[in-house]
């Protein structure tokens, strides 16, 4: 299987390398990411400035640094890349730090995975739910081995959105399919001078979030999978309201 990987920690970090390395035990894999962290920048495209796009080399893998945003990494590849390189599937990751619930509006990641089902192809977003640290080689095989059970049952129209919990004792308690949660914040934004804010806050426990979610079951010690649309159309109001006069 061919493979296009990415994420938005940058092409340096170690949750990519080691997700590429273990990937291409078994497949062909081309690795394009960011220059250097990209993290929280959702779907955003770079159009008002030149995009740098490097081919850094690489033994087992071919890997390219791209000065713009993961959705850049993704669309840059589709039109200048997979001519020769005809991709079976998108996947981004692993990236260091949860992508759950509503946090995956802001997701670099997940967006990534996001542009490649729009542009026609499977895809797959992995985190790690630690913001650093954590055992990336362990991360990368129970990514690997989820990615084999779900690729056959993939579609275009929707992604998978997996993310591993912290290691307990080297393992999990299992992994269960999920939807999405809600994550509420202490947000604010800290002055740092008289013209700059810096946004800070903590993730807050709160009671609006059934068990079962993925926010709830990634806090238990589960590996949640979520199927992800990226279209967000809210049919049963466009149906309610199809016949009104405006």
């Amino acid at each position: 299987m061919n493979i296009l990987l990415c994420n938005d920690d940058g092409y340096l970090s170690d949750g990519i390398r080691e997700f590429a390395d273990a990937l291409s035990e078994n497949h062909n894999v081309v690795l394009i990411a960011p220059e250097n962290n990209r993290s929280a920048v959702s779907h955003s495209l770079t159009i008002f400035k030149d995009i740098v796009v490097k081919k850094i080399g690489g033994t087992k893998y071919e890997i390219y640094s791209v000065s713009g945003t993961p959705a850049d990494c993704v669309k840059f590849a589709h039109h200048n890349l997979f001519r020769d390189f005809p991709i079976d599937l998108v996947v981004a990751g692993i990236n260091k730090g949860h992508n759950l619930g509503t946090d995956i509006l802001y997701s670099g990641t997940v967006s990534a995975a996001f542009e490649g089902a729009a542009l026609g192809y499977k895809a797959m977003a992995f985190s790690y739910v630690g913001h650093s640290g954590g055992d990336m080689k362990k991360c990368a095989k129970i990514a690997c081995e989820l990615l084999e059970k779900l690729y056959p049952v993939t579609q275009c129209e929707y992604i998978w959105n997996i993310n591993i919990p912290v290691l307990e004792n080297g393992g999990v308690k299992g992994v269960k399919m999920a939807p999405l949660g809600k994550q509420i914040y202490s947000d604010n934004f800290k002055k740092v001078n008289e013209d700059t804010f810096v946004l800070v806050g903590e993730m807050l426990v709160h009671e609006e979030n059934d068990e079962n979610c993925d926010v709830e079951l990634s806090r238990k010690g589960y590996v949640t999978v979520t199927p992800l649309l990226y279209d967000k159309t809210a049919y049963s109001v466009l149906k309610r309201f199809e016949n009104m006069e405006l």
